[in-house]
């Protein structure tokens, strides 16, 4: 890994997201089982370090623009495409592998799987949190739905005034979401629960990637007191980090979803101000290139597992969670890696087919005035 790719990522933050999609695909191995008693039973709340981390990236990422040369709409469009730009191609390659795995093990006609293929389509335009219905190919997806909806709505608030979003829009959204799931909910699961006006996982994202924003202003503070820092300020801000990552991690073990899910999201906020800051002692042990080949292949791990949670109980029926758990892990690396390099080889392939659909679709006016 080049110089430049290294001082852009955070080895800590890389790590940590390997850490939690590997507790996402654990959470979600209960579909395995009817008792639900399974290790990680609360391991859901590990998404909530993807939305304040995606917060925090969206408040960094705005900051970068200059101010007198921000043009709202423009902008927002452009921040919304690039986003999207990489979620590709790793997104459209899990729908297609888990529109075929979600068909195992049932009985399928033609009309059938045509329908499921039409009303699946929103998934396609990242719309499942909009409201709209239809076949869900890859369940766990509605993370990336929510995210995208939410930051349509905050970005342009964001380049509107950084200033007055930053210290009132943030603050005012991300107690308005959470207070409403606190008192109406009692906790931070069922994405898919409609609220009335909204889907649950929407709501979420809008108070998380607020308080994800909250964590940028906070961490430039942070990084401003760097250099001042003693040591024993250093050790102590470690054991804050690492205390607040493992109490999410232990608690998560066995306790499902409570009103301590939102205790568990503060202790995640603290936690990513000080891992964001690069001012505790772990900072440097993690800026590797493993690491961050880890962090790479984290979104490749969210999105190649849930389907297979679903259908290996229908594909064979009977068998208990000690059976079903090896075929699981096994179906859910050889997807990470079907994913993550399909993904790469079009990458790569990306410039060549552009070239050829131009020369295909498009005339060269300026061949066409040279001759």
């Amino acid at each position: 890994m080049n110089e430049k790719t290294a001082k852009s990522r955070n080895g800590a933050i890389d790590f940590l997201k390997f850490i939690f999609s590997l507790m996402v695909v654990q959470f979600h191995s209960s579909n395995l089982t009817k008792i639900k008693t399974t290790p990680f039973v609360g391991g859901a709340i590990a998404v909530e370090f993807f939305f304040l981390v995606s917060g925090y990236l969206m408040a960094a990422s705005i900051s970068r623009y200059k101010e007198n040369e921000i043009m709202v709409g423009r902008d927002t469009r452009h921040f919304m495409l690039h986003k999207i730009r990489g979620l590709c191609p790793e997104i459209f390659i899990a729908w297609g592998i888990g529109f075929v795995v979600q068909h195992m093990g049932k009985e399928n006609t033609l009309s059938s799987l045509l329908k499921d293929l039409m009303t699946g389509v929103w998934d396609l335009f990242f719309l499942r949190e909009s409201g709209l219905e239809g076949f869900r190919a890859n369940p766990a997806a509605w993370y990336i739905s929510a995210m995208l909806l939410a930051m349509l709505v905050l970005v342009p608030l964001f380049l509107k005034n950084r200033d007055v979003f930053l210290n009132v829009w943030a603050p005012i959204l991300a107690i308005a979401a959470l207070g409403y799931l606190s008192k109406n909910v009692g906790d931070l699961r069922g994405p898919t629960d409609w609220l009335g006006f909204c889907y649950k996982g929407w709501l979420r994202a809008v108070g998380e990637l607020c308080l994800g924003a909250i964590c940028w202003g906070i961490c430039q503070n942070v990084r401003k007191m760097g250099d001042s820092f003693t040591l024993l300020a250093r050790i102590l801000l470690t054991m804050l980090e690492a205390g607040c990552y493992l109490s999410v991690i232990l608690w998560s073990y066995q306790h499902k979803g409570s009103q301590m899910d939102f205790v568990m999201l503060l202790f995640f906020a603290v936690g990513v101000v000080v891992t964001f800051s690069s001012q505790s002692l772990l900072s440097s042990v993690f800026n590797n290139s493993l690491v961050y080949f880890l962090g790479k292949i984290s979104f490749p791990i969210y999105l190649a597992h849930n389907y297979w949670s679903h259908a290996l109980v229908r594909i064979y029926p009977g068998q208990s969670y000690a059976q079903l758990y090896p075929k699981y892990a096994a179906a859910v690396l050889i997807t990470t890696c079907v994913i993550a390099l399909t993904a790469e080889g079009l990458r790569r392939a990306a410039p060549s087919c552009g070239a050829l659909c131009r020369r295909l679709f498009y005339i060269d006016n300026r061949k066409m005035d040279a001759q």
